[in-house]
């Protein structure tokens, strides 16, 4: 995908260079970064050409052994199982896309218990590292032109059902002609996270890049979201920062403040009012007041289209409106997000009530058993005390198998009779050691 200008640690858990998957087809050459969902590293396919490679690896819920990659526990392992599913799901529709403008997925496959994806290397800068590092690289002309070619990419995305679900700088690279192509498409993750509740604590979110809408579990979202996510990154390379976190600029309009964003329109000397226009629109806290289409912003960007730019602003009341239909819809989604909560809750004590009664009532039974064979082991020990069972001439009962000390006419009792004693006393212990290990006392 990129060369990385700043050098980061490669985790313990990651795989050493020289490490071949996919029965030698691709060799790993160095790791590239890391995430809460996966790794990735630098490698070379058959033909020694430079690929980027994901490994599907959530940290939080795997471990390696070896190169070997399994659930951390036997309780996780189904949820591993269907993250991994998942993941190749995910890569089968990213390998559809086809734009000059949107990196390559060529190939996936499953290998070390676990699923990987090869990508395009591309050779460049990710727009964050050219903010920072060449502020002056880019003009009002190349920013212009890279707007165009990301809205063409979108539309390409958005015409095969897909989200992109985390636009932002760093998923933005520059090759050498300062063409961008997008990068690490954020619905594989999500989709992960949605499936999982050990992933559902990870955030797919990033401030000052994401919609409000992406913050709230189970809230409908749309491609209006990736443009907001498109405008935020385009603010950034206009103005050197990010715009005010989307929850934040919410917050201060359900308090009747004033919208922390500041509109780019009349402010950047070298662009038009309907560039920058396009870009405030995009930027919207609520989703339907935004630009809808990326064909729309397209359209509003493109000079020899009219009228598209002079949409109405909403009035103070309208505004209102919808901040109360949000907050009541925010309300009924945590709502039932508790109800599951909660319902997941019962049904957990309720197992682990019946696990504990069920243990208890086996340590019982044990417990039991071992008392009855060692007071008839202790009876027997008295009777033989008194005499009552003779060494010599025991003759076995017919009628009563079970209870005879030895099993033949002249055969002696005492090994038998010991033999008894000592199961008795053996179960006994087994007994106590086991509601030792269950968590009861003796």
């Amino acid at each position: 995908m990129t060369e990385f200008p700043h050098v980061l640690a490669a985790p313990p858990d990651s795989l050493p260079p020289g490490t071949e998957l996919l029965r030698g087809q691709f060799r790993v050459e160095s790791f590239l970064n890391a995430g809460g969902f996966g790794i990735t590293y630098l490698a070379r396919n058959s033909l020694e050409r430079r690929v980027v490679l994901k490994e599907c690896y959530p940290s939080s819920m795997c471990c390696r052994a070896d190169h070997e990659v399994r659930a951390r526990t036997r309780s996780q392992q189904v949820e591993f199982d269907t993250v991994v599913r998942l993941f190749v799901e995910e890569a089968r529709r990213l390998a559809k896309l086809d734009h000059p403008n949107i990196v390559g997925v060529h190939d996936v496959f499953e290998d070390n218990s676990t699923a990987y994806m090869a990508l395009d290397y591309v050779e460049g800068r990710d727009l964050l590292d050219v903010i920072e590092a060449e502020p002056t690289r880019l003009g009002p002309p190349e920013i212009r032109k890279i707007t165009r070619r990301l809205l063409d990419a979108v539309i390409h995305v958005h015409d095969l059902d897909i989200l992109h679900r985390d636009i932002s700088p760093d998923n933005v690279l520059l090759d050498r002609n300062n063409e961008p192509i997008l990068i690490d498409f954020g619905a594989a993750r999500d989709t992960a996270r949605r499936a999982s509740r050990v992933l559902s604590a990870l955030q797919v979110v990033k401030d000052g890049y994401s919609p409000q809408e992406f913050y709230l579990a189970g809230s409908p979202q749309s491609p209006a979201g990736d443009l907001y996510s498109l405008g935020a990154t385009l603010h950034h390379l206009l103005t050197g920062e990010a715009p005010a976190n989307s929850h934040m600029r919410l917050a201060a309009l359900a308090e009747q403040r004033p919208d922390p964003y500041v509109p780019l329109k009349g402010r950047m000397p070298g662009y038009d009012d309907r560039f920058l226009l396009a870009i405030d629109r995009a930027l919207n806290v609520f989703a339907k007041d935004r630009v809808q289409t990326a064909r729309q912003w397209r359209d509003m960007i493109d000079e020899t289209t009219t009228g598209a730019a002079s949409a109405p602003l909403m009035g103070e009341t309208e505004v209102a409106a919808r901040i109360q239909r949000l907050v009541e819809d925010t309300n009924a989604v945590v709502k039932v997000e508790q109800e599951r909560a909660e319902k997941e809750r019962q049904e957990r004590e309720a197992l682990e009530t019946q696990e504990r009664e069920a243990l208890e009532q086996k340590r019982i039974r044990l417990k039991q058993q071992a008392m009855r064979e060692a007071e008839e082991a202790a009876q027997a020990v008295a009777a033989a005390r008194v005499g009552a069972l003779p060494e010599e001439a025991t003759t076995c009962d017919p009628a009563n198998h079970s209870e005879t000390l030895c099993e033949h006419k002249g055969g002696t009792a005492r090994p038998r009779l010991f033999g008894r004693i000592w199961r008795g006393f053996r179960r006994q212990g087994e007994t106590d050691q086991v509601g030792q290990m269950e968590g009861y006392g003796a």
